[in-house]
């Protein structure tokens, strides 16, 4: 469809300050703040082995294999320049604060009484995120479309909770927790548009993705088992190496310093 004909369909159907809007080129170059919510999904796939880094079956079990879906919010800074022909070049820094949890629960693989019980459970938390992007896009009157890649780091918690294995009738109880912490620097790319609602305000949506990579975690108590006697009394520690894939999709709400009212 030619764009003056689109231009008179959205006039047509869009109240006054729409119509004046998309018919506006206002240009998108200098600093800006957004105010963002972020849907994510985690996908964290690892190797688990004793402490001293030797494989044993009890430790295997544990090597994650985990996904888990979460949400946020966060705070965006960026400044971009428009150049001829509607290019854009930028650099966009933000943290997103999260809710995102999940739960890996592992279970006895030997031929005793607590066979598929519970021996440990791992919780992982992803805290928050931060990324520094370079920013390449196109603007066409209101629209702007980009594509965005950069550094990322992450806050990420994992909780280990040692189960063992009690008698009458056979079961396996939480008998005390680890945490370890990482903030691992990795890599972001995403493709994201925005529509300029008048002079000072856009909305955005991004779709971001950021990988970390060989992301360490130790546990140093932890047992060789659950039988009491035996295995639990065994202190065998975990050492943990995960790859941690995390893809978000976020909405903003973008001012840009200095335009007009």
């Amino acid at each position: 469809m030619p764009r003056g004909l689109l231009l008179a369909v959205l006039g047509l159907a869009a109240p006054p300050a729409l119509s004046d809007s998309l018919q506006r080129t206002a240009s998108w170059s200098g600093p800006y703040l957004s105010v963002h919510g972020v849907g994510i999904a985690s996908d964290v796939r690892g190797v688990s082995t004793r402490g001293d880094g030797t494989f044993g079956a009890n430790a295997n079990v544990e090597s994650a294999d985990d996904a888990f879906r979460g949400a946020g919010a966060g705070l965006l800074l960026g400044y971009q320049h428009q150049f001829g022909g509607g290019i854009l070049l930028g650099l966009e820094t933000d943290w997103t604060g999260l809710r995102h949890e999940g739960r890996q629960d592992t279970l006895v693989n030997a031929a005793n009484a607590w066979n598929g019980m519970t021996q440990a459970s791992i919780v992982r938390e992803n805290q928050w995120l931060y990324t520094a992007r370079l920013r390449l896009g196109y603007a066409a009157g209101p629209f702007m479309l980009n594509i965005t890649g950069g550094l990322a780091m992450a806050s990420l918690v994992e909780t280990r909770s040692q189960y063992e294995g009690l008698t009458g009738p056979a079961q396996t109880v939480a008998r005390f927790s680890e945490v370890d912490r990482a903030h691992p620097i990795g890599w972001t790319w995403g493709v994201g548009g925005a529509w300029r609602m008048s002079d000072a305000w856009s909305l955005r949506l991004d779709y971001l993705r950021a990988q970390f990579d060989d992301v360490a975690f130790t546990f140093p108590n932890a047992r060789g088992g659950v039988v009491s006697g035996s295995g639990f009394a065994s202190v065998q520690g975990r050492s943990v190496t995960n790859d941690v894939h995390m893809e978000m999709v976020r909405i903003g709400l973008t001012y840009f310093f200095g335009a007009a009212q």
